[in-house]
């Protein structure tokens, strides 16, 4: 496979919302010392990143001095700003986060502001070899609230965001690209959903090739899904792929002819079950129908009270990516979802999304699993990103340069 078609070391980044931030000046710190950590422990000079930029520090990068001494930053820590995370809004690791998480949604103002902020940023810090920049955002809204006039709101303000973009682009000369993000318990959780918001949207929006998907192995891996066969659908049916999240989902197979074991299993599955995230929790029931809970600590009690009802759990909880085995041997990882990704990537040449690792529980792992202070989680983080280089280069996928430097081609 030609080098141009490759991810190099470089070009295989991580999100930074497994950093907490809370303004600009929070965002710096985290730069100098987390993002230069991990490449650094890599050995790499430069190295993409999925900066997560809170509301409060895009609105403050909005002031052409503070704009100007961030792209310095950059440039002086080796970031390559290629993407963004859009998705958390403010507060991402204080108190309980769980639904909030997608708030404000895509019916609020406060997101289409939010969102073209973080536009305008990263259409500007750019780097000169990358023809457009990727920003995940929330999957409209959360499924158990939303409406049909909360649909109509969110697709008018989605046809304001394109249009922005496409302003911006006229006027910058770099395009950006906004990416909704599949998960569990959303408005779009599934393919099928996907495919279908995607053929209305293409239908309906001149500016639609601003908008395309973010998939996130995890999120699909509780969903059930084939990761391999989604991607495929997907791409069959045009629907465009401007970001895949590499991050592995909890998988629980409960002994249900050992109530003993049954017990332990649960009993240990519940050092899981904390107070910051959402955990969404799918299971298949005899008749093969998809069984879901909102949080784990629900899916824990009716599990409990019913033992042989549920032989397998899928937790949406983002554990390391080179996790095969969680404290048992019946709690494992999706690393098999993964495995699907990179087989299709490695089939399909015309498929290069940005590959980002997006692990951000780090801190609310159980006490056995956790790093135990900032250094341990950098190198956590260095891991994952080698486990996927390894990954990559086992398909023919990894380009790594004599001298390692600028990306190939951006997306």
């Amino acid at each position: 496979m030609s080098a141009a078609l490759c991810w190099t070391p470089t070009r295989v980044g991580y999100c930074s919302n497994v950093h907490p931030t809370r303004d600009l000046d929070g965002l710096r710190a985290s730069i100098e010392r987390h993002f230069q950590g991990v490449r650094n422990l890599r050995g790499l000079r430069e190295q993409d990143s999925g900066l997560w930029i809170c509301a409060r520090a895009a609105e403050e990068l909005q002031d052409a001095s503070a704009h100007g001494r961030f792209l310095d930053l950059l440039q002086d820590t080796g970031l390559r700003l290629t993407s963004l995370n859009g998705f958390p809004y403010g507060e991402f690791h204080a108190g309980a986060v769980k639904a909030d998480v997608y708030l404000p949604d895509w019916s609020m103002p406060e997101r289409l502001t939010y969102s073209l902020n973080l536009a305008r940023i990263l259409a500007h810090a750019l780097p000169a070899d990358c023809r457009q920049g990727v920003i995940s955002s929330v999957p409209l809204g959360y499924a158990a609230s939303w409406s049909p006039a909360l649909q109509q709101r969110a697709e008018q303000q989605l046809r304001q965001l394109t249009a922005g973009l496409a302003e911006l682009h006229r006027e910058s000369g770099r395009k950006v690209v906004f990416c909704l993000e599949m998960e569990p318990d959303c408005v779009l959780e599934t393919t099928d959903q996907a495919i279908a918001f995607f053929a209305h949207w293409q239908a309906s929006d001149p500016h639609h090739e601003y908008l395309a998907l973010c998939f996130d192995v995890c999120h699909q891996a509780v969903m059930f899904e084939d990761c391999y066969r989604s991607l495929d659908r997907l791409r069959l049916a045009g629907v465009p792929i401007g970001k895949i999240q590499l991050s592995n989902a909890m998988i629980c197979r409960l002994p249900v002819d050992d109530p003993q074991r049954f017990a332990e299993v649960l009993e240990v599955l519940g050092q899981f079950s904390e107070a910051t995230y959402l955990h969404q929790v799918k299971a298949r029931d005899k008749q093969g129908r998809l069984i879901a809970w909102a949080d784990l600590p629900a899916a824990l009690a009716d599990c409990a009270s019913d033992p042989g009802r549920y032989g397998e759990l899928r937790i949406h909880f983002h554990v390391p990516l080179f996790s095969e085995h969680l404290l048992l041997p019946e709690l494992s990882a999706s690393q098999v979802a993964l495995g699907q990704t990179f087989d299709y990537l490695a089939a399909h040449g015309d498929l290069r999304p940005v590959l980002e690792v997006e692990t951000y529980s780090w801190g609310v792992l159980p006490a056995q699993l956790r790093p135990s202070n900032e250094q341990a989680q950098l190198r956590g983080i260095a891991a994952e990103l080698h486990w996927v280089e390894a990954q990559l280069r086992q398909r023919g996928l990894l380009h790594a340069p004599i001298r390692e430097g600028h990306a190939d081609a951006c997306p």
